[in-house]
């Protein structure tokens, strides 16, 4: 069998967005049929079981990057090996920074001494990825975003995350696909930034825009269509807290593989800070909620060359259908053929998901629906 094993880096300074990127890639990568193999960021993973290059009882910091490049290359080759394992012919290992991402810790001098000890060059390091997507600590142009409270392994002030910024882009200088990702937009089209690259080197086309539609069940005809599309079910649930921030919990199932992730938010607040967690903590928070557990039905589809999310709900005895359309060519109008009528719901804040998932107001939602009619 043919293997198309993609091998993506993503990198960056301290509180860049790499979390929520590397999520949303997988739901991304997943939805155009592959399967996706993470390899977690080894340092974070080091300092948290209380192996440190700082505070008491700390170890030389080249001792340090050696066994963090150690841990990276062993992981590194545990996916490369399930992925040839894989039955999949369509495999994408994602990469929570790369073995290149040490020398932007430590001087160069002694990152080449490590490389040497292993009879390793910068050259075998490059070539082990395909592409890599730097994205730029929010300390540059949106410093009143930055915070080091998502992650505990993460000590820098805004000053140091800059220079760390700077110092992990150009430890990854010499790689002939890498990409930067500024904070010159919203977070949320930052991280559309992040998935267009990966489109592009899929061979899908670039998103201009998205279009999120409310559409009346009764209007949907799928009967003729369900075997053009990837199903996915989606179990989603959401937990309030005093500080008008939310945490949005999900399962997601295709192919009976399950995938869990949680999303905190502030309400009405675009910024989003999403982690993978385990099926442990997704169904330990499960059973200690008192709200709503909505489940919903995904399609993901692509007609006319352009891709299609259609979500169906069952809320409150309710049908409801969301459809989001990723927009390529702005001269492809409508919805697809099979849904009768839509009616547009982009940027309406009725319809977000603080609607949907936080407050339930089904009533109103439809009452609106009837309305437009």
């Amino acid at each position: 069998m043919n293997k198309d094993i993609l091998n993506i880096v993503v990198t960056g300074g301290p509180c860049g967005g790499k979390t929520s990127a590397l999520n949303e890639l997988t739901l991304l990568l997943r939805s155009y049929g592959y399967t996706v193999y993470l390899v977690d960021e080894v340092a974070t993973e080091l300092i948290n079981d209380g192996i440190k290059p700082f505070g008491d009882n700390s170890i030389d910091i080249k001792s340090f990057q050696s066994l963090v490049f150690d841990a990276q290359i062993s992981k590194e080759e545990i996916r490369k090996k399930a992925a040839s394992f894989c039955p999949n012919s369509k495999v994408a290992i994602l990469y929570d920074r790369g073995l290149l991402d040490n020398r932007g810790y430590i001087k160069d001098a002694i990152f080449e001494e490590i490389i040497k000890e292993r009879n390793i060059s910068e050259t075998d390091i490059i070539t082990r990825y395909d592409l890599v997507i730097h994205l730029v600590t929010a300390a540059i142009g949106k410093e009143e975003y930055y915070t080091t409270l998502n992650n505990s392994a993460r000590t820098e002030t805004p000053e140091q995350a800059r220079m760390q910024d700077r110092k992990t882009m150009e430890a990854w200088r010499n790689h002939p696909n890498l990409k930067i990702v500024g904070n010159d937009t919203l977070f949320e089209e930052k991280i559309q930034k992040v998935k267009n690259y990966i489109r592009a080197y899929i061979g899908e086309e670039e998103v201009i825009k998205q279009e999120r539609y409310i559409i009346d069940i009764n209007d949907i005809d799928l009967n003729n269509f369900l075997h053009h599309m990837i199903k996915e079910v989606i179990e989603e649930f959401v937990l309030n807290y005093d500080n008008d921030e939310i945490e949005i919990f999900s399962k997601s199932t295709i192919n009976g593989s399950s995938y869990y992730t949680c999303i905190k938010k502030k309400k009405n607040d675009d910024t989003k800070i999403c982690r993978t967690i385990s099926s442990n903590e997704y169904f330990n928070y499960r059973s200690k909620i008192k709200g709503n557990v909505i489940e919903k039905i995904r399609y993901n589809f692509i007609q006319d060359q352009e891709r299609y999310r259609l979500d169906l709900f069952n809320l409150s005895g309710y049908p409801l259908a969301i459809l989001e359309r990723d927009i390529t060519n702005i001269n492809i109008k409508g919805i697809p053929n099979f849904i009768k009528n839509a009616t547009i719901i982009t940027n309406n804040r009725d319809y977000d998901d603080d609607s949907i998932f936080v407050d339930y107001n089904i009533d109103r939602i439809y009452k609106k629906i009837k309305d437009n009619k």
